[in-house]
């Protein structure tokens, strides 16, 4: 009989050991194989961070959205408040130095504020105001692994409390290598060194779905396709390394691979891609920011559906 027993505990114990070894890679598994895990933090480690006065926690949804519930001393800043057409046709900046400053500064960012940045969990507007501190010189950015979501998912603590915010010095250091604008597009577009990408839906690359800041449907002619939701599991977790790999090596990406990305507005679904691949040490990517809201807006450019 006792012979029984501890034959049943070892299968039980074998099958629960495959069952979690066959999970897909998220949260904080997945971060084994990152190049450059510090870019994401998991739901556990921020939960230990929110009180800390270094700290400033970024909530990018619309504002009716925060203001019925959002985590803990989290600020509101919505992700196209940091994305100005004006600037982006102008020079490529997601928004001017000035706006930069005076957005962040109000947040309470200053040079040495460690910053966390999340979403509802359905989208990839957290990546998207990462990539605009990013560009403006701000290093300390985390993006949150899973968003608001996982967040109220694990039963952790909401509020509707606005917090009280110190103003601070956001000093902008733009980093104009890391987007490109139109008219350096335009001049590069037959240029075979470089892959564009169009990281929105596929009926918005063929021209079926025409969003209404788009005056046209279809894409930049010779963009690949690869839209940004490749690159995360259904929790909106990003994928493993190994798997964000595979996306990319089947359409013949490699760390080499000169990348521009772009998708509607150039800030959110093109900055996902970014972060999915500077995560796995991909860095050779710019984004174009202007994307398919500028491009579609001039009647003179060729498309193609």
């Amino acid at each position: 009989m006792r012979i029984v027993n501890d034959t049943r505990i070892f299968w039980s114990v074998f099958l629960v050991l495959v069952f979690v070894l066959a999970l897909p890679a998220t949260g904080a598994r997945a971060q084994e194989g990152y190049a450059r895990p510090e870019l994401l933090i998991e739901t556990e480690e921020l939960a230990k961070l929110v009180d800390e006065p270094d700290v400033v926690v970024i909530d990018t949804v619309d504002p009716a959205r925060y203001w019925r519930a959002h985590i803990p001393e989290a600020v509101n800043i919505f992700t196209p408040n940091v994305a100005d057409i004006k600037a982006r046709k102008k020079n490529g900046y997601p928004l001017s130095e000035e706006d930069a400053e005076r957005i962040f500064g109000k947040a309470g960012i200053g040079k040495d504020t460690r910053v966390v940045v999340y979403d509802g969990g359905e989208g990839p507007a957290a990546s998207g105001v990462w990539f605009v501190l990013d560009f403006f010189g701000h290093q300390k950015v985390r993006v949150l692994n899973g968003g608001f979501r996982k967040w109220v998912d694990e039963g952790r603590p909401v509020t509707q409390k606005v917090p009280v915010v110190e103003k601070a010095e956001f000093v902008a250091k733009p980093k104009p290598e890391k987007v490109v604008t139109l008219k350096w597009l335009k001049k590069n577009l037959r240029n075979k060194d470089i892959v564009l990408v169009d990281t929105r839906s596929f009926k918005e690359f063929i021209g079926q779905t025409v969003l209404p800041a788009a005056a046209r449907g279809g894409h930049i002619p010779g963009a690949m396709h690869l839209e940004w939701k490749k690159f995360t599991d259904k929790m909106n977790t990003f994928k493993s390394a190994e798997r964000i790999k595979k996306v990319l090596t089947r359409r013949g990406i490699t760390r080499d691979t000169k990348i521009v990305a772009y998708c509607q507005s150039g800030i959110g679904r093109s900055t996902d891609m970014a972060l999915a691949m500077k995560l796995i040490g991909y860095d050779n990517v710019v984004d174009y920011t202007g994307s398919w809201q500028e491009w579609s807006a001039d009647p003179r450019l060729p498309i193609e559906k």
